[in-house]
């Protein structure tokens, strides 16, 4: 039940848990990995999950003078002018990694003076720039990198019911609301954002995928088995669901 942002994290894969697990147990206290799948329960589920695509990205870069600053001009030009898909991909992970790896008190004059420059900004503009989910992090979170996180990675809102699979190295935040959440047998969690525990920026940097695309990649598909039986399944098999709903008793 999530009351307020959970942290920008990623779960390694399996060969990559064992590999933290024999250097860092202090850290990473088992050598499984941590795929999850996450239904939404009770209402709405507010989630970012994965990267933009990358036309989505430019925009805020190009639109967010605050946010450019941080990720350096070099870093900015090379997505901008990037062309080819991997071209995207490695640009892509400079500009997120630079902005990970700035400085806090940049971090944190960055995001006030964005903060203050939203009032005076269109509707329209506020819109664009989806200022309402950025202020109800900022608020939550304040002067902390993972709020410029909102620019870089898919914001989704899963209706009852709707389930979405994460995989290993899926870049991933909660948000808001209720759900239910399946997920291996691990606790290894690599976090670099909106939390106050122990920040790995340089591994999580180091294993993401950045892959960019529209956040539906992630969603799961339930198939109708009858009038009242659904099912889906996931890629791990051990996460395959269904749902009935009942009538009404008369």
């Amino acid at each position: 039940s999530v009351a307020k942002a959970l942290s920008i994290q990623a779960h390694p894969n399996k060969k990559h848990a064992e590999e933290l697990f024999a250097t860092r147990p202090d850290l990473y206290k088992d050598p499984n990995h941590k795929p999850e799948m996450v239904t939404a329960w009770l209402g709405p589920f507010e989630a970012l999950c994965g990267f933009r695509p990358i036309a989505d990205i430019k925009f805020f870069i190009q639109e967010i003078d605050e946010l450019a600053a941080v990720v350096g001009k070099a870093a900015c030009e090379a997505l901008v002018k990037a062309e080819s898909d991997s071209g995207e991909m490695q640009a892509l992970r400079e500009c997120f990694s630079a902005l990970m790896n700035s400085s806090e008190e940049s971090i944190a004059s960055a995001l006030q003076q964005f903060e203050k420059r939203i009032p005076s900004l269109s509707a329209e503009k506020k819109e664009s720039l989806q200022c309402d989910l950025f202020t109800r992090i900022a608020a939550d979170f304040p002067g902390d990198v993972g709020c410029w996180s909102v620019y870089f990675m898919n914001y989704v809102v899963l209706q009852e019911g709707e389930s979405m699979f994460l995989g290993p190295n899926v870049p991933h935040a909660y948000i808001f609301g209720d759900c239910l959440e399946c997920m291996a047998c691990s606790d290894n969690v690599v976090r670099a954002g909106l939390t106050p525990k122990f920040k790995d920026i340089d591994t999580l940097c180091s294993m993401l995928d950045y892959q960019p695309g529209p956040v539906d990649r992630f969603r799961m598909q339930w198939t109708a088995v009858d009038a009242f039986c659904q099912e889906c399944f996931p890629p791990v098999p051990d996460f395959a669901m269904a749902r009935l709903r009942l009538p009404a008793s008369a």
